[in-house]
């Protein structure tokens, strides 16, 4: 029997420890008794922040989608005065970061959930945003920007869905491939 004396958990902890489920077993996995198994908590902890687990699903929904807006907030926050640099560095960051299991959970329960299909949705759509801002600050035209940001955006997530497992030094100078060739003047072709 677990023992919760010990462990006061809030409700992020359930949410973030249901996305890692969604991600390693699927979304049948996630359930109030194998969350508390994991947590190493009574299932009365999860009925302090959830009605049930509907109530969980839409949270962690929520959560998820709380916390991209909340990161491009903060990336919208920085100045533009080296948009070539940051484009890099947003390369950089979605190569280099562990934290695309979450993305690749939610796009899982997204086929089969329409509010966390439409988050998904949200997200995608405000990430290519914020990415075509950045070519147009790099003084590339609207369609050039839209292109650019939708190109480096699907392959960074192609790349993290299919689960391609790349030696570093092949992904580090792919990384830089790409970004040569994204930030490069279009030609007239």
């Amino acid at each position: 029997m677990p023992d919760s004396s010990k462990k006061h958990f809030d409700r992020n902890v359930w949410l973030e420890k249901a996305l890692d489920v969604l991600f390693s077993h699927g979304i049948a996995h996630v359930k109030v008794e194998i969350l508390a198994r994991e947590l190493e908590v009574t299932k009365g902890s999860f009925y302090w922040h959830f009605k049930n687990r509907g109530e969980l699903l839409h949270g962690m929904v929520d959560w998820w989608r709380d916390n991209q807006i909340a990161f491009l907030e903060d990336l919208d926050d920085q100045l533009l005065d080296n948009p070539s640099r940051q484009i890099k560095s947003v390369i950089g960051f979605t190569h280099h970061t562990d934290d695309s299991r979450h993305d690749v959970a939610m796009r899982e329960f997204a086929r089969s959930d329409e509010y966390a299909s439409a988050a998904v949705a949200e997200i995608d759509q405000r990430r290519i945003d914020y990415l075509a801002t950045l070519f147009r600050a790099a003084k590339f035209d609207s369609a050039e920007s839209s292109l650019r940001a939708r190109a480096l955006y699907f392959y960074q997530v192609g790349e993290y869905t299919t689960s391609l497992s790349i030696d570093p030094d092949l992904r580090d100078e792919l990384a830089e491939r790409r970004y040569r060739l994204l930030i490069c003047p279009p030609s007239d072709v």
